[in-house]
C-alpha cells in the first residue's frame, strides 16, 4: 500500500518571553520588522495578568497567520502541538544591572504608577530598600521565579527552583543574554536558520537609557558605589540563584556559539548590519551557509 494522510502542514512559531528590563523591546522591534504582518504581542486584560499555553495555542487557533509572538504576561511551559513547532525565546540580565535598568526606567516613566512614584521620590539606594520592604517579588530572584514557577511568587526560590530554571536555559529554541546580545542573536540567527531561512536579526537598540547601557557590565566596586555595600551584599543574598543561573546561561550561550563555524566573523557581520541600519542603509543578506564556508 501506497497511503497519504491528509495532515497539517508544520507551523513553525517563534515565542519570546518577555522578562521586562531584558532586552525584549529590541526583541519586539526585530520580530516586528522580520515578521511585518504576521507578528504580534499579546496579553491579558489585567496589568498582573498571566497567560499559559492554552491562551497561547488559542489566540494561535483564531489567528492562524501569525509566526512570532511576544508577550509580557505569557508564562512557561510551552505548548506541546502536533501540528505547530514552537521556538521558544527568553532573554536574561544580571540582576543587579536588570534593577538598576527598572529604578531608571520608573524614573523617567511618566507613569502614575506606585513603583513610579517611588522612584522618582528616591536614588536608587532609597528605591531598592522600598522594594526590599515592601515588594520582595520584584526584586529577589526574579528571573528564576519567572522560569521555574510560571512567575508567582510564593516563597524565596531554591536550589530546586533553579535546577528546573536551568533545564529550561538548556531547552530553549533561543536563550539569550543581555550582557552577550549580539552572540546571543548570532547563535539564534543561525541554528533558526532551517526554519527561517530568511531571518536577519540586527537591531536598533530600543527602550536603553544611557544608565542602562553603562550597568550591564559593572564592576562590584560599581554597584557597591551605587547600592553601599551593605545594601549590595543584601542583594546578592536575595539573587544568589539569578546569579547562578545568569552564569549557566552564559556558558550556554557561549556552547552554541562555539559550535558556529566562523562564529567571530558573524558577530562582526551582525554588528556591521546593525551599524548600516543605524545609518538608514539597506542591509545585505547576513551571511549565507555558502559564503561563510559553512
Amino acid at each position: 500500500m501506497n497511503v497519504t494522510v491528509p495532515v497539517a502542514r508544520t507551523r513553525y512559531v517563534i515565542v519570546h518571553y518577555h522578562i521586562f528590563k531584558n532586552g525584549g523591546s529590541t526583541i519586539e522591534y526585530i520580530l516586528e520588522r522580520e515578521f511585518a504582518g504576521r507578528f504580534a504581542t499579546v496579553h491579558g486584560s489585567d496589568p498582573d495578568a498571566t497567560l499559559n499555553s492554552a491562551d497561547l495555542e488559542e489566540f494561535l487557533r483564531q489567528h492562524p497567520g501569525i509566526a512570532a509572538v511576544s508577550s509580557h504576561h505569557l508564562r512557561y511551559p510551552m505548548p506541546v502541538s502536533r501540528q505547530t513547532v514552537f521556538f521558544d525565546c527568553c532573554f536574561l540580565r544580571d540582576p543587579m544591572a536588570r534593577l538598576y535598568s527598572c529604578y531608571n526606567h520608573y524614573r523617567r516613566s511618566d507613569e502614575d504608577s506606585l513603583y513610579a512614584r517611588w522612584a522618582r521620590s528616591h536614588n536608587a539606594r532609597e528605591f531598592a530598600k522600598r522594594l526590599i520592604d515592601e515588594a520582595p517579588h520584584l526584586v529577589s530572584e526574579v528571573q528564576v521565579t519567572q522560569l521555574a514557577n510560571a512567575g508567582a511568587f510564593t516563597r524565596p526560590a531554591d536550589a530546586r527552583d533553579l535546577e528546573h530554571a536551568s533545564a529550561m536555559i538548556r531547552e530553549m529554541a533561543v536563550p539569550g543574554l543581555v550582557e552577550m546580545f549580539d552572540e546571543s542573536l548570532v547563535v539564534a540567527e543561525y541554528f533558526l536558520r532551517p526554519a527561517f531561512p530568511s531571518l536577519s536579526l540586527e537591531y536598533i537598540p530600543q527602550n536603553v537609557g544611557h544608565a542602562g547601557r553603562r550597568a550591564q557590565a559593572e564592576s562590584r566596586e560599581y554597584w557597591e558605589n551605587l547600592w553601599g555595600p551593605d545594601l549590595y551584599g543584601q542583594l546578592q543574598r536575595m539573587n544568589e540563584m539569578d546569579l547562578e543561573l545568569v552564569r549557566r546561561a552564559k556558558r550556554e550561550v557561549s556552547r552554541r556559539l562555539d559550535k558556529i563555524p566562523q562564529a567571530a566573523d558573524k558577530i562582526a557581520d551582525l554588528q556591521s548590519r546593525c551599524a548600516r541600519l543605524a545609518r538608514g542603509t539597506r542591509r545585505p543578506a547576513p551571511l549565507s551557509l555558502s559564503a561563510a564556508g559553512d
